[in-house]
């Protein structure tokens, strides 16, 4: 799972193994380490209801909690993420799409295709 942070927004782009982790009802933490006592960890998890998305901190952890039935939803299609906001804070759940610029990307067999791209094309070594 990646994070991106940008003024009052989230980011959270997950691999298709932890789409399939979050949709089976199970949580998808990562962590980064600053110094030893100094860790920022973020997790998905699902919750009830079927759109409530809501997000925290504390103790270090950035959490989102998204509804196990829009997580499902969402899962089986072809949409790319799910959109909202909690409070102030503008929330984006989205799949993990193969990087069409990055050629090593192209070795992960966990993200998704890219939409825009064709799998077999060569990609520009940059």
């Amino acid at each position: 799972m990646k994070l991106r942070i940008k003024g009052n927004s989230l980011r959270l782009r997950l691999t298709r193994p932890e789409v399939a982790r979050l949709s089976a009802g199970g949580p998808v933490e990562e962590s980064t380490e600053f110094a030893p006592d100094q860790i920022l960890r973020y997790r998905i998890q699902p919750g009830e209801g079927a759109d409530d998305i809501r997000a925290s901190f504390g103790a270090g952890v950035a959490a989102v909690t998204v509804g196990v039935d829009r997580v499902r939803q969402w899962a089986s299609s072809d949409e790319t993420g799910i959109y909202a906001s909690a409070g102030a804070l503008d929330i984006a759940i989205e799949k993990d799409f193969r990087c069409l610029t990055r050629p090593e990307e192209r070795l992960d067999p966990d993200v998704y295709p890219h939409p825009a791209g064709e799998e077999g094309r060569a990609i520009p070594a940059r």
